[in-house]
């Protein structure tokens, strides 16, 4: 079984701490519990028109990943945290 891990890109980072943190909790407690199901982009739905990306929902937010294979770690990069009138731009 492959392991994941999560990692950000500057402008995920940027997002993501930039909201509340009760809010950055919430995320985090539920990227975690994606993470450590063993298989976290069945929780996840692809986006269209859009080559290997993923959007996690979160109550309104989203949270849009691609996933990079690095051997028998695949890490989950965060690009996009956001509002989900604000995620798709």
């Amino acid at each position: 079984m492959k392991q994941y891990e999560l990692e950000f890109t500057a402008q995920g980072e940027t997002e993501f701490f930039s909201l509340p943190g009760n809010l950055q909790g919430r995320i985090k407690t539920k990227m975690e519990f994606f993470i450590s199901s063993g298989h976290p982009l069945t929780f996840a739905k692809k986006l269209h028109g859009a080559a290997n990306l993923y959007r996690f929902r979160i109550g309104d937010y989203r949270v849009i990943v691609t996933p990079k294979d690095k051997n028998t770690i695949v890490i989950l990069l965060i690009l996009k945290v956001g509002h989900r009138r604000e995620a798709y731009e």
